[in-house]
């Protein structure tokens, strides 16, 4: 029978590693966890790291490959056979790639048996009628080497389903959030307003998104401070992030007469000070497949205001952890903002009890644990 001590796990990953923060906090987590159970993990990344970054990979004893597939699936399936051969890769584990990309196939045709794809990108499922029927039927085909498909949030589980893959193939494992380093800091809100001449009675509302996704809908965010502002609420919104969007927006926002009132950050490597001393963390985009920056909020003991729509309902219990609010709707974001700035103790209570949730629910040891949990019953079958 097998087990997984004297596996070999190569993680496929269509991303690269240009900084260190969370998700890479997690991989090395992961790969840790795989050691202790006597599995060698391999990380391959879309492009080469620097090699203080690959370094720290390293030295806990995990290997770090490249292999771009922008370049092309044939480039990719002539990189990777050489990599299977030379680790003895005996399981994949697919991650930030399209579930119809061709990536679960050129891994069983370079000899892979056992592949794992993890699927956490957002977005709602559009097609209907004919178009659905073609769109199930590529699914079907492309997923037909995956052993076990893993959805980071019940949303994500039932768009798989949508699309064409096995329910019977699909493992719920929510993301985790590192609870300890994305804790509350009663102190936080004195240096944040210290640094940003914020008054007392102001409200602070932060988001923290890439600017380069409509669906993030940041423009109903700005409308929502445009409607606080004429209704006399003194608010600050923190805008955290970049994309190519951002210049737009930042007129929009000057367009709106609440250029005062937005703070964009952009990029900044630690945002944790800033939602520590916040009162309101704001998440609107639709189909989220998760919602991380909202759970680390919350982590953070802040209070949130979410779209009701992808997962974002999985995280914050309606009236119990935090508001929702319909998506692209500003009004209704406005009036939850005003609804838990004129209640100091309704927006303690929520922020704790969101900030228990996330430490119950959604945790980096737990939701590594379950996906172990998955390969210990691949392996062991």
């Amino acid at each position: 029978m097998p087990t997984m001590r004297g596996q070999v796990l190569a993680m496929l990953l269509d991303c690269a590693l240009r900084t260190w923060g969370s998700r890479e906090d997690l991989w090395l987590q992961f790969s840790r966890a795989l050691i202790a159970r006597g599995v060698r993990p391999v990380l391959v990344f879309s492009e080469a790291p620097v090699e203080d970054l690959r370094n720290r990979f390293r030295a806990s004893g995990v290997e770090v490959e490249a292999i771009n597939y922008g370049k092309g699936a044939l480039h990719y399936y002539r990189e990777l056979g050489p990599l299977v051969r030379k680790y003895s890769v005996s399981a994949v584990h697919i991650a930030f790639f399209d579930y119809f990309s061709f990536i679960p196939w050129l891994a069983r045709l370079s000899g892979v048996r056992c592949i794992v794809y993890q699927e956490r990108n957002p977005g709602v499922l559009q097609a209907r009628s004919w178009k659905k029927q073609l769109l199930r039927l590529r699914t079907r085909a492309v997923a037909l080497p995956m052993t076990r498909v893993i959805a980071i949030s019940d949303f994500i589980r039932h768009q798989l389903i949508e699309v064409g893959i096995p329910e019977r193939k699909i493992s719920l494992v929510y993301h985790g959030v590192d609870t300890e380093r994305y804790t509350p800091d009663p102190d936080a809100r004195a240096q944040l307003a210290a640094e940003f001449a914020i008054r007392p009675e102001e409200i602070v509302l932060t988001a923290l998104t890439y600017m380069n996704r409509p669906h993030k809908n940041v423009d109903t965010i700005l409308e929502a401070c445009s409607q606080l502002k004429r209704r006399g609420l003194p608010v600050r919104l923190f805008m955290i992030g970049e994309g190519a969007m951002r210049a737009g927006l930042q007129l929009a926002g000057q367009k709106l007469g609440i250029e005062d009132r937005v703070h964009w950050l952009g990029h900044i490597p630690d945002p944790i000070p800033v939602l520590q001393g916040s009162d309101l963390f704001l998440m609107v985009s639709e189909g989220e497949g998760f919602g991380l920056a909202l759970a680390e909020a919350m982590a953070c003991g802040v209070a949130g205001v979410a779209a009701r729509s992808g997962a974002l309902p999985e995280l914050v219990e309606d009236g119990t952890s935090g508001l929702l609010v319909p998506p692209r709707d500003a009004t209704a974001l406005a009036d939850a903002i005003q609804k838990l700035a004129g209640n100091e103790r309704l927006r303690r209570e929520m922020a704790q009890r969101g900030l228990e949730r996330v430490r119950r629910k959604f945790t980096v040891p737990g939701s590594i644990e379950n996906v172990v949990k998955v390969y210990e019953s691949i392996w062991s079958s």
